[in-house]
Formats: C-alpha cells, sequence, structure tokens
C-alpha cells in the first residue's frame, strides 16, 4: 500500500514526480502558467534570432552562405511562431516539452553551420552558445532531462564542427570543460527550481486533501447532529413529534396565544379497533396503518397545526388560533379524510377509522396535560357513543 510519501516522491536526477498520475495532475495544474511563460520566451527567442540575422548581411552579403544561414533563421522563427500560436489552444505542450526540446535542437544546427560559415566569430559563436545552454535551463520552461539533452546534443554538436575546422584535442577539452560548466550549473539550478515547484505543489495537494477531509468531517458531524436532533424530537415509526418536541411546542403556542388574546385548542385522537388489526394481520400492518395515518394527518392539516405521537395507536393535535368550534370543522375534515382513506396490504385493503377527543385551552391552564385530560375524557365519550366521531370536552 502506498504511503503520501511514496505518492509525491520525486525523482533525484529529473525533478518529477516517480508516481506518473501525480506528474500528470501537476503538469495539468500548472499548464496555462507554464505556456503563458514559454509564448514569453519564444517571443524573445524570436526577436534575438531575426536581430543577430541583421548582421549576417555586412559580414556575408549576398552570397550561398548567407542564403543558407537566413534560410535556417526563418526556419527557426516559422517554428517558434508555429509553437507560439499552438500553445494558445494547446498549452499542454508547454508542461510535456518535446515540442520546445525540438526546436532547441534545430536551433542547435543553426550554429552548427555558423562554425563553417563564420570563421572570423568562432569564439563568440562558442561564448554564445555557452550563454544558450544556460539559458536553456533557466530561461525557457522545459524539463530538465529534455533540457539536458538538448544541451548535450549542442555539445556534441559544438565539438564535432570544431573538430571538421581543424581544432586538436587540447582545443577540444577546453571547450568540452568551457561548454560543461554551464550545463552543470544549468541543470542542478533547473532541478532545483523543479523539485522546489514540485515540493510546492505536493503541499498543496495534501492541505487540499486535508481541508476536503475537514469538510468531509463537518458535514459528517452536521448530518449526525441533525439526525441526533431528528431522533430527539421525533417518533422513529411515524416520523411525527415525540412528547418531549410537542410538549414544547404547546408551551410556546400557548404563551403567544395568551399574549395576543387568541384562542389554541387541543385534540387527541385514536384509531378505532387497532388491537383486532395487529392481532389479524400481524404487528407489520399495524405499524403500516400507524405510518400511513401519521402520514395523512401530515398532508390534511394546516400548516400551523402541531401533529405528535401520544403513544401507542393515540396522536395529539394542537391547533393555534383556533376556537373550540373552529378546531372541531377542522378535526372532522380529518376524520372524514380517514374514513375515505384505504390501507393497501397484500391480502386486499383495510378502511380505517378513529374516535377524536377534543379540549379548548383554558386561560388557567399553564401545562399540556390538564388539557390532555380534558380531551382523553371526550375520546372516552366518544368510543362509548359508537367510535368514529369527534367529541369535544
Amino acid at each position: 500500500m502506498e504511503t503520501r510519501n511514496d505518492i509525491y516522491h520525486l525523482s533525484a536526477w529529473r525533478g518529477e514526480f516517480t508516481h506518473p498520475e501525480i506528474e500528470r495532475g501537476y503538469r495539468q495544474h500548472n499548464q496555462l502558467t507554464f505556456a503563458r511563460h514559454l509564448r514569453r520566451c519564444l517571443v524573445v527567442w524570436l526577436v534575438l534570432l531575426l536581430l543577430f540575422g541583421l548582421l549576417d548581411y555586412p559580414a556575408l552579403g549576398v552570397s550561398t552562405e548567407f542564403a543558407i544561414v537566413a534560410g535556417l533563421r526563418l526556419a527557426t522563427a516559422v517554428l517558434l511562431l508555429a509553437l507560439f500560436f499552438q500553445l494558445k489552444s494547446k498549452p499542454e505542450l508547454a508542461t510535456e516539452g518535446y515540442a520546445v526540446t525540438a526546436i532547441e535542437v534545430f536551433g542547435f544546427v543553426l550554429f552548427f553551420f555558423l562554425y563553417f560559415i563564420r570563421h572570423d566569430i568562432v569564439s563568440w559563436i562558442i561564448g554564445v552558445v555557452a550563454m544558450l545552454i544556460i539559458s536553456l535551463y533557466v530561461f525557457v520552461s522545459n524539463r530538465v532531462y529534455l533540457s539536458t539533452l538538448a544541451a548535450c546534443f549542442g555539445i556534441a554538436g559544438m565539438l564535432y564542427s570544431v573538430w571538421l575546422n581543424g581544432f586538436g584535442a587540447p582545443e577540444l577539452i577546453g571547450l568540452l570543460f568551457m561548454l560543461s560548466l554551464p550545463t552543470v550549473v544549468g541543470f542542478f539550478t533547473a532541478l532545483r527550481l523543479q523539485t522546489v515547484q514540485r515540493q510546492q505543489y505536493a503541499l498543496f495537494k495534501q492541505v487540499s486533501s486535508i481541508n476536503r477531509n475537514l469538510q468531509n468531517e463537518i458535514k459528517q458531524r452536521e448530518a449526525l447532529e441533525a439526525e441526533l436532533k431528528r431522533q430527539a424530537t421525533t417518533d422513529p415509526l411515524t416520523g411525527l413529534l415525540n412528547r418531549r418536541q410537542y410538549e414544547m411546542l404547546f408551551n410556546r403556542e400557548r404563551e403567544r396565544c395568551t399574549r395576543q388574546e387568541k384562542h389554541i385548542s387541543l385534540c387527541v385522537a385514536d384509531l378505532d379497533y387497532f388491537k383486532r388489526i395487529n392481532d389479524t394481520y400481524g404487528h407489520d400492518v399495524g405499524d403500516l396503518a400507524l405510518r400511513h395515518v401519521a402520514d395523512l394527518f401530515n398532508r390534511t392539516l394546516r400548516q400551523s397545526d402541531v401533529l405528535g405521537r401520544y403513544g401507542g395507536e393515540e396522536f395529539v393535535l394542537i391547533l393555534p388560533d383556533t376556537d373550540l368550534d373552529q378546531a372541531a370543522d377542522v378535526v372532522n375534515r380529518l376524520r372524514e379524510a380517514l374514513q375515505a382513506s384505504t390501507l393497501k396490504i397484500p391480502s386486499g385493503e383495510i378502511r380505517l377509522t378513529a374516535t377524536f377527543g377534543l379540549a379548548q385551552v383554558a386561560g388557567a391552564e399553564k401545562n399540556i396535560d390538564s388539557v390532555i385530560k380534558r380531551a382523553d375524557r371526550a375520546l372516552y365519550d366518544g368510543k362509548a357513543a359508537g367510535r368514529n366521531r369527534v367529541m369535544t370536552a
């Protein structure tokens, strides 16, 4: 199993992530920035290429040598322009590095020809090539090993060109040493830069991962808190408010109605013949019946009404801003809706009814228990009178 350190491990000589997906992610993350920087480098390269070309004509005049050098400069300029415009639509070319490496290699060929055409400035050409080599590493956005390949090609080509011009072993060794210095300095400078950039990216990804984990943990905690709150305030079977919650809402609504001099009523509902349903069809159907009633009551009651489960097959309805007559109308509509509904079960359908006991909260009543007792007595009167009816206290 790979650890975090294994995933972000860096190659000691390439300055790149050894994990291919991480390296690919790094390049994709930085490709727009590298593309913008490389486009600026290409513009500078193109300007210098054309400016130095102005010095060829006074020295060579109209000649075959001038045509060769000018042709190489123009070909290099065309390649630079082509890559410049391609980077707009394909910024990944900047992070892959192969395109700019190919142009660097082609650009060195121009200097190889200059050895044979401009014998008068050989020492100057060598100095420029040394500057070019270190620029490949430091100035041009490219991968370390590709810059090294281009630099090695340039050194090998220069040594070969100098050898063809008749220089001996001492001169070749001195030239190799002189060109190796900027290569070594440029290599380690670029390696350090590439390593630091990727270390910063690794730190960024690790911090982002930690932040994501923290955000996920916060969301999980919030979800857990919401679930705990729901469990603390609702009945697990029906999803209705439990006694603790509807008592709290009753006290709040009673105080509000008292301040505003409005009425508040309370109703206790009891399903008729519920024990018979449990005995005949089983407790699973009994639970299904309770959920069916809870859902129907929720859909039928007003938004301001409070609905809770009192226990067993009994429910409590709190009707704010409602006097006894108004509450009777509301509850009777509820009774009729329940009577008209059917509960579908595998063996057929069951029709459910309920008896309702209704009481208006008196001004002297400070808690819900006394109101429930009065509503409960009205409920039992309704049971005695034949069930499926609304009775008031």
